[in-house]
């Protein structure tokens, strides 16, 4: 059997632990944000920084609630959020935040799997981003992303952070296409009795730490 498809294999039966078990395998990525390649926005729609009234004012056109955690950050400065708009209408969003990230900002959708990061002074944590269904294949996220590190440069940040769980492919790829360098990689099985949790070791030029899962009670650390 050829390496690609073990690989393929593997990762059908992480996909298939994840509906019944705690399953989650996270990776880690930087870059420098000189390196991002920009991509310009798409005709017919203007990206800009985007304030929490604005955000509250459109949120009938989402089908989530926005975390009010979030419109706080916003407000007190320790978040960012970058919108597109076609016409009046949302088009989509990218949101970073600065400083200490919690683990309710960086999780699989399950509590367990949240994971918190420490930045440093230079970085931003790119902890959403969405385009809306009908706004897909334009290319918004890169889009999203080039008008963010233009802004954040000017304020002094240097290196962008962000984390994509492993079977994700499509935000996999978008992440490959924008240069992002992999630099670790986190796990965290919980399977009846059986847990285990591993954590990566970072390279030297890293601009973050990881802390440890909300669901690990094991904490063993692999390199």
């Amino acid at each position: 059997m050829n390496t690609q498809a073990t690989r393929s294999i593997r990762w059908l039966a992480y996909r298939v632990v994840r509906r019944f078990a705690i399953a989650d395998v996270c990776h880690f990525y930087q870059s420098p944000i000189d390196a991002i390649p920009r991509t310009p926005t798409p005709d017919s729609y203007t990206i800009r920084s985007c304030s929490s009234n604005r955000l509250r004012k459109h949120a009938s056109e989402l089908d989530y609630t926005i975390p009010e955690q979030d419109l706080e950050m916003l407000d007190a400065g320790a978040a960012k959020c970058i919108a597109a708009f076609q016409a009046d209408s949302l088009a989509g969003f990218a949101w970073v935040a600065f400083g200490t990230i919690s683990g309710d900002m960086n999780h699989d959708g399950k509590p367990e799997t949240g994971l918190p990061i420490q930045l440093s002074d230079e970085a931003a944590f790119v902890f959403q981003v969405l385009v809306l269904p009908q706004h897909r294949g334009r290319r918004l996220y890169a889009a999203f992303l080039s008008q963010m590190v233009d802004e954040l440069q000017s304020e002094g940040i240097r290196y962008l952070v962000l984390t994509t769980e492993a079977s994700n492919r499509n935000a996999l790829r978008a992440v490959e296409r924008m240069q992002f360098r992999k630099v670790g990689q986190a796990s965290l099985f919980r399977i009846g009795p059986f847990r285990r949790a591993t954590y990566p070791t970072l390279p030297n030029d890293i601009e973050f730490t990881v802390g440890r899962y909300v669901g690990d009670d094991t904490a063993a650390r692999s390199s």
